[in-house]
Formats: structure tokens, C-alpha cells, sequence
């Protein structure tokens, strides 16, 4: 199989799970995804078989959309509810004007501190493995960029509120419930996590993994969550090329400008260069006024 696939990832199972899971019922020889949901959190998740599990890493960079609840009055070790409570505080002073104005707080560029329950490495070792061996654990802020931090459905009676963030890679939401407790000054954490967005692709193409099953045991199911690799990264640019300019590729050479049958620019560096009948031979880099090559994937 050589396909990138749109999976629902339940709640209770982690991503490498549902990968394995995803392994075993199509019988991909290899297989990776692109961005982790922790256990509790349900969601998009996107899976890249054979020779498309070199996808993954580009499909990494893409933005991502969640929707979700914070729980307000309490904190827990981890920033989500399956963590420890470290601490309570009363909630019943906080409005619905503070709420939504700790909240306009976290639009653009932030710096963020990653929980220490994390998968990010420490000199090789996970943070999350040395918090759980009751190591100190440091980590550095970073750079991310929040697009979007909608609230709504506050109930302040409950201490609860709904929200949905469309961010860009790396951004954990956990340290956002955090921060926004901290801000609120009651703690927060959060309570429930889907991911509904990925770059290009919406949760509504996605199936769960007992319809994947279906549709391999030949049910009739929406193959919508089925994905070329070609289109999979259809937001960069794209060069057409002759079958001899194909054959030069796959053997890593360059080719003419006369090579390209179309060229179509959407103003970046990264390209998928294609046949004529839109198979997708590799990513490159290019600097299209000078006509330099950089293969960055070859497809063969």
C-alpha cells in the first residue's frame, strides 16, 4: 500500500497503537503518522504507508485545529485529567469577561513551555520518562504561533469551559489549560482534546479504525480518508516532467527547465515534482528564477 490514510483515533489508545493497529489490518510493510495525540485525546490522526511514509515529515509541518474543554479550579501534574491534582483553588470569583480576556492573551506568537510529561527528549531520554523517575525536568520555551483561541459554552457553576485553537506544529494545549489557570489564577487543566484539523484535511474525511476494517473486508465506505500521495501535499507547488526528465530524477540528476511540461508556483521553496499521468516522483526544493535543485525525496 502506498497511500496516505485519514484515521480516526479513538480515546484510550495511543498513537503508536493506532498505528500498529492500522499496521496490522492492512498489512502495510511500513507505516508512520504525522503529529502524536496524547491517549485521552481522540482525533484526526494521519497515517502514511510505504513509500509514503516519507510524507510524514513534511505533513509534520502543517497547522493544526482542536476543539476541547478546560477545566478550571484545579491543577494536575500532567495538565490533562489523567494527571495527578497538585492543587485546588476556589473558581467562583472568575467571569466570563476574565475568561475571554486570558484568553485573547494567547493570539499570535507566544513563547510556550512544554509540560514535563512530554515525549521531547532530554539527552536522549523523554521528559515525561524522568518526571515519572522523579527527575527534575527543565525545558526550554519555544516559539509557537496561535491562529485562532475561540471560547465558548463557559459554565461557570461547573468551572468548565469549550474552545476550539487552530495552531501551528509543536503547540501542546496542555501548557495552554495550564496557562490559563495560571492567569485565572484558580489552575486549570484539560479535560478533553480532538483534534478536527491537519493542514489540508478535516476530521470529516477521516474513519475510525472499526470502518477501516470494514472497508478492507469489502463494505461499502466513503473513500474519502484514502489519500494519493500527490495530493497530499498539494499546497505546495508543482512541476510537471517528461518521462526522460522522470528517468533523470530517479537517478538523482537534474534536469532542463525544458524538462518541465508545467510549472505551477505558489511563491515557496518546496515543490512536488510529478509525472504526466500524476504520480509524484519527489520533493525538492527549488529556487525557480535560477533553476537550482535540492532533492529532498525521491520516489522510486
Amino acid at each position: 500500500m502506498n497511500a496516505v490514510l485519514l484515521i480516526d483515533k479513538p480515546e484510550g489508545k495511543t498513537s503508536h497503537e493506532t498505528v500498529m493497529e492500522v499496521k496490522r489490518l492492512t498489512g502495510a510493510d511500513k507505516i508512520g503518522h504525522s503529529g502524536t495525540l496524547d491517549r485521552f485525546a481522540s482525533g484526526l490522526l494521519i497515517h502514511c504507508t510505504g513509500p509514503s511514509t516519507k510524507l510524514a515529515r513534511f505533513l509534520l509541518e502543517d497547522d493544526k485545529t482542536y476543539t476541547g474543554t478546560m477545566r478550571l479550579g484545579k491543577s494536575t501534574d500532567t495538565h490533562d485529567r489523567e494527571g495527578a491534582v497538585i492543587e485546588e483553588k476556589p473558581v467562583c470569583a472568575v467571569t466570563r469577561e476574565e475568561i475571554m480576556d486570558a484568553a485573547g492573551r494567547f493570539k499570535g506568537k507566544i513563547l510556550q513551555v512544554p509540560p514535563r510529561f512530554s515525549a521531547l527528549k532530554i539527552n536522549g531520554k523523554r521528559a515525561s520518562d524522568r518526571a515519572r523517575d522523579g527527575e527534575s525536568v527543565e525545558l526550554a520555551g519555544r516559539m509557537v504561533t496561535i491562529y485562532e483561541f475561540g471560547i465558548y459554552d463557559i459554565d461557570l457553576d461547573a468551572a468548565r469551559f469549550r474552545f476550539q485553537v487552530r495552531c501551528s506544529k509543536g503547540t501542546y494545549i496542555r501548557s495552554i489549560a495550564r496557562d490559563m489557570g495560571r492567569i485565572l489564577g484558580t489552575g486549570a487543566y484539560l479535560e478533553a482534546l480532538r483534534r478536527t484539523g491537519s493542514g489540508l484535511f478535516s476530521i470529516d474525511q477521516a474513519v475510525t479504525i472499526s470502518t477501516l476494517n470494514d472497508y478492507l473486508g469489502g463494505a461499502p465506505v466513503n473513500k474519502s480518508f484514502i489519500v494519493r500521495p500527490i495530493e497530499a501535499l498539494k499546497n505546495y507547488g508543482m512541476i510537471v516532467v517528461t518521462e526522460s526528465s522522470r528517468r533523470r530524477i530517479l537517478n538523482g540528476a537534474c534536469f532542463d527547465i525544458e524538462g518541465a511540461v508545467k510549472i505551477i508556483d505558489k511563491g515557496e521553496k518546496l515543490f512536488i515534482i510529478a509525472d504526466e499521468d500524476q504520480n509524484l516522483i519527489a520533493i525538492a526544493e527549488m529556487d525557480i528564477k535560477k533553476w537550482q535543485i535540492k532533492y529532498l525525496n525521491v520516489f522510486k
